[in-house]
């Protein structure tokens, strides 16, 4: 492996495992997480092209999500759906299957607040071709707490929520020499 994918790796690393916190105005409380979905730059074909997953808190409680099958624990699954061209692409990350979940594994989001993690779509999707893109969310949260009970449930209790996310359009350019992300 050379450097810079060295270098990349490392980076996002660093911001897929850590998420900041930004305050966000309430809004409509029964669509209580906002989803947005960012790019990052540069996007060069067969280097890392890498996004921004952004979920809002836009009730005035705190919410606890699952992690299972979120940007937030990096690839385990298809939540996301990525198309080139208009043909969409298959999925080549990990898949995972489980059990009930422990409460390590729920994040909580408080009023207002966001989470946001970045992701690598090269390491899960064939993303080396130059040309148009597309990103979309279609997976749902699989278990969402909005009542102010204690996490984990067991998954015949768990209460999915959908997600509402922008749709994405990446144009990757031809890549050369040693790439850095900003993510």
């Amino acid at each position: 492996m050379n450097k810079a994918s060295l270098a990349s790796l490392a980076l996002l690393a660093l911001f897929s495992t850590h998420c900041w916190m930004k305050p966000h105005p309430p809004a409509d409380p029964q669509h209580p997480l906002e989803c947005r979905l960012e790019a990052a730059h540069p996007r060069l074909a067969g280097g890392p092209v890498a996004v921004r997953f952004q979920l809002i808190n836009r009730t005035e409680s705190p919410v606890s999500m699952l992690q299972w099958n979120t940007p937030f624990e990096g690839w385990r699954g298809t939540i996301l759906s990525v198309s080139f061209e208009g043909k969409e692409l298959p999925y080549q990350g990990p898949m995972t299957k489980r059990g009930d979940p422990g409460a390590q594994e729920y994040v909580r989001i408080r009023a207002g607040e966001s989470m946001i993690t970045a992701l690598d779509l090269s390491q899960a999707y064939d993303v080396s071709k130059p040309g148009r893109y597309t990103v979309k969310v279609t997976g749902d949260l699989q278990d969402v707490i909005r009542d102010g009970a204690q996490p984990p449930r067991p998954r015949d209790r768990f209460q999915p929520l959908k997600l509402s996310c922008n749709e994405l359009t990446l144009n990757v350019e031809k890549g050369s020499g040693d790439v850095k992300v900003n993510y």
